[in-house]
């Protein structure tokens, strides 16, 4: 029996990462919270934020994501408008952190669990998994992410809901990153998992849903991959 439901969600993320270096922790997140996001809040087609501190230990050590109607709400005037309409403030912030980069996905697929209350989103912990896949095998891994690994995962004591997006453009320092030819040939994913509590990678669901024959097969078509827990 599934564990989840659809969920009608937001058909777009901005997926920001970004570590502040020399810039004090305090002044990163006074700025951030109160100068940063609110304008961004104000454009048209950004439906909400959330932001994250690693407890991995791993840098970036920040995370902020933005659920958007569309993805072509990072292409509209009023988004792009943000960067040059910047006080000097922010300008100085961005330019003494030691790395910050933005991603635009598209939703592919998005499932809450039955139990989860709206109220509980964004949730405490969420669970990050980076993936890149040969374009060949594009269709059968999609389909076991979303048939099995998605249905397991959802079975993990506190998991709230889960994503799945496909990366359309990924952008360091106000510089778009354009894709060598090589990589053309593959397509970059992002799961986002709400969970409750951290230690879930211990318990047993966690275990169950990375040991199957199906996951072991789909995984040879992983160019590469990075897990987070923010």
């Amino acid at each position: 029996m599934s564990t989840y439901k659809k969920l009608e969600s937001p058909k777009g993320l901005i997926f920001v990462s970004s570590e502040p270096g020399s810039v004090p922790e305090a002044e990163f997140n006074d700025w951030y919270d109160n100068e940063h996001i609110p304008p961004r809040l104000d454009v048209p087609g950004i439906l909400s934020s959330s932001r994250y501190k690693a407890v991995d230990s791993l840098t970036p050590s920040w995370l902020a994501m933005y659920d958007i109607t569309t993805p072509d709400v990072a292409q509209s005037p009023e988004y792009k408008s943000l960067a040059p309409n910047a006080s000097q403030r922010e300008k100085q912030i961005m330019g003494n952190l030691s790395s910050i980069n933005r991603r635009v996905y598209e939703l592919l697929v998005s499932y809450i669990h039955p139990d989860t209350k709206l109220l509980s989103l964004p949730s405490k912990y969420v669970f990050v998994v980076h993936m890149r896949v040969g374009k060949q095998e594009d269709e059968v891994f999609n389909r076991w992410y979303n048939e099995e690994h998605m249905v397991l995962l959802s079975r993990i004591p506190g998991w709230l809901c889960g994503r799945w997006y496909k990366l359309l453009e990924s952008v360091s320092r106000g510089v778009k990153i354009e894709p060598s030819e090589d990589e053309e040939l593959f397509n970059d994913y992002l799961a986002i998992h709400e969970l409750e509590s951290q230690g879930f990678m211990g318990l047993p669901e966690f275990n169950a849903a990375i040991k199957t024959p199906w996951r072991e097969r789909v995984l040879k078509s992983v160019i590469f991959s990075e897990l987070r827990v923010i």
